[in-house]
């Protein structure tokens, strides 16, 4: 039987950086995305489901896409769309 230590996943992830960020429970197959808050500013949610080293280098994933403007960039598709 394994015991696996407990971490404040919510507290961790509230202090990453100075972006708002969400934890949600999302499928597994979703590692998180970003997404325009109310405030229009950006807003990075990443998947409760997943672990912290996983949800760190998501929410760096994520962070990546806010800084080289992806989000404003109508011909840009993550994986190849149309």
């Amino acid at each position: 039987m394994h015991h696996f230590r407990r971490y404040d996943l919510i507290k961790e992830v509230m202090s990453m950086e100075d972006r708002n960020v969400i934890l949600m429970n999302l499928p597994t197959a979703v590692r998180g995305f970003v997404c325009l808050g109310q405030d229009g500013e950006p807003l990075i949610v990443v998947n409760a489901r997943l672990t912290r080293e996983q949800n760190r280098k998501t929410y760096d994933h994520e962070q990546r896409h806010i800084e080289n403007g992806d989000m404003e960039n109508t011909d840009y598709h993550e994986y190849g769309g149309e």
